[in-house]
C-alpha cells in the first residue's frame, strides 16, 4: 500500500479532499467504535474498466449490521453505490483498489459515548491495492492465544469496528512471534476466522469452513468460493467444525476475504500445510475468483462497471 494518502475521500454527501474526512474525537463512532462498515475491492477489467465487485451484497450485509445496532442512515444503497463510484473516479487510482464505507454514530447531544443517538453519518475512504506478493507464496500462521469474540458478547456477525480489537490483539501478537498472521480459536476450542478473513481447509479434495455459529463473519468472499468451487470445480463448500489439529494435518489452508483474496497458508505454528506450498484446489479457485472479479465466467452481475462520474464535483 502507498505511504502517500490519497487526494479525496467522501463524507456526508460528497467528495472532500483526504485531510477533510474527519470526526470529531468525542463522537461514538471514533470514541468507542461503534460503526459498521463494508469494505469493497475495485479491480480493472481486461479492457481497463473498473469494476466494483458484489457492491449490493456489501451494502445488504452493512443494513443487517445496522440493523443489529439500530442504526439508520440518510443515504440509500443507491446513493451509497453512486458515492462510491465518485469517489473511485475523483482519486483515479492505475492499481486495483479497496473502498470503505463506513457508518457511525455521532456526537449525540448530551456528548455522552455510551448515550443514545440517533445522529449519524457515513465516510467512505479508498486506497491503492495491489495484489499481495503473498498471494503466489503463502503466509505462515499461528494459533492466536487470543479467543474469538461469540455471540453474545460482540457478535461477529456485525462488522463494527469494535469487533477489530480481539483481531488486531491477535494480528499483532502473530507478527511480534514471526509470523505473518493468526488463526482463532472460538469458546469451543474450534476454528473461527483470521483477522479479518474467513478460513478454507482442504482435506481428501473436500472444502470445509468453519459455520456462521462458529464466532466468523458470514463472508462474501466465502459465498464466492462456494459458488465457484461448485460451478466450476464440482465441489460442495461443506460448512462444519474444524479442529486445532485439522490445521495441521490438512492438504491445503487458505484464507479469504474482500482485501485478502484467496491467499494460500502454507504453515500453522510451523507445521507445514501439505508440502509447504500453496495447493492445486486453491491455485484453481484463485484463478477462478481472479476471473469473476474482473468481468469474466458466469457472474458479470457480481460486478458492477464504474460509470463517468454521476456527481459530488471534485
Amino acid at each position: 500500500m502507498s505511504a502517500q494518502p490519497p487526494p479525496y475521500a467522501w463524507l456526508n454527501g460528497g467528495v472532500v479532499p483526504w485531510d477533510q474526512c474527519v470526526l470529531h474525537a468525542r463522537s461514538q463512532g471514533a470514541f468507542w467504535g461503534a460503526n459498521v462498515f463494508e469494505g469493497l475491492r475495485v479491480y480493472r477489467d481486461e479492457a481497463g474498466q473498473r469494476q466494483v465487485f458484489r457492491v449490493q451484497d456489501h451494502l445488504d450485509r452493512l443494513r443487517r449490521s445496522m440493523k443489529s445496532l439500530h442504526m439508520e442512515i440518510a443515504y440509500s444503497d443507491e446513493e451509497l453505490t453512486r458515492a462510491c463510484m465518485d469517489l473511485v473516479l475523483a482519486n483515479d487510482f492505475e492499481a486495483d483498489a479497496h473502498v470503505c464505507v463506513v457508518a457511525y454514530f455521532g456526537l449525540g447531544s448530551t456528548f455522552d459515548p455510551m448515550g443514545r443517538t440517533t445522529e449519524t453519518g457515513v465516510h467512505i475512504t479508498s486506497t491503492p491495492v495491489p495484489r499481495s506478493a503473498a498471494h503466489g507464496s503463502g503466509v505462515a500462521a499461528t494459533i492466536s492465544s487470543w479467543r474469538r469474540i461469540g455471540d453474545d458478547t460482540m457478535p461477529p456477525r456485525i462488522k463494527t469496528g469494535a469487533n477489530y480489537h480481539n483481531s488486531r490483539l491477535a494480528q499483532h501478537e502473530a507478527l511480534r512471534n514471526g509470523y505473518d498472521t493468526a488463526l482463532l480459536l472460538n469458546q469451543q476450542g474450534t476454528l473461527a476466522e483470521a483477522p479479518g478473513s474467513c478460513v478454507v481447509v482442504v482435506r481428501d479434495g473436500e472444502l470445509i469452513t468453519p459455520p456462521g455459529t462458529s464466532g466468523v463473519l458470514e463472508g462474501i468472499t466465502v459465498d464466492t468460493v462456494a459458488r465457484l468451487a461448485d460451478e466450476q470445480l464440482g465441489l460442495t463448500l461443506h460448512h462444519r467444525p474444524v479442529d486445532r489439529t485439522e490445521l495441521y494435518v490438512a492438504d491445503e489452508v487458505f484464507l479469504c476475504g474482500t482485501m485478502s483474496e484467496l491467499l494460500p497458508v502454507t504453515s500453522v505454528d510451523r507445521i507445514s500445510v501439505g508440502d509447504g506450498t500453496p495447493g492445486p484446489l486453491t491455485r484453481a479457485l484463485q484463478n477462478h475468483y481472479d476471473d469473476a472479479v474482473r468481468g469474466l465466467g458466469k457472474h458479470p452481475e457480481w460486478c458492477t462497471p464504474v460509470p463517468a462520474r454521476t456527481g459530488g464535483a471534485v
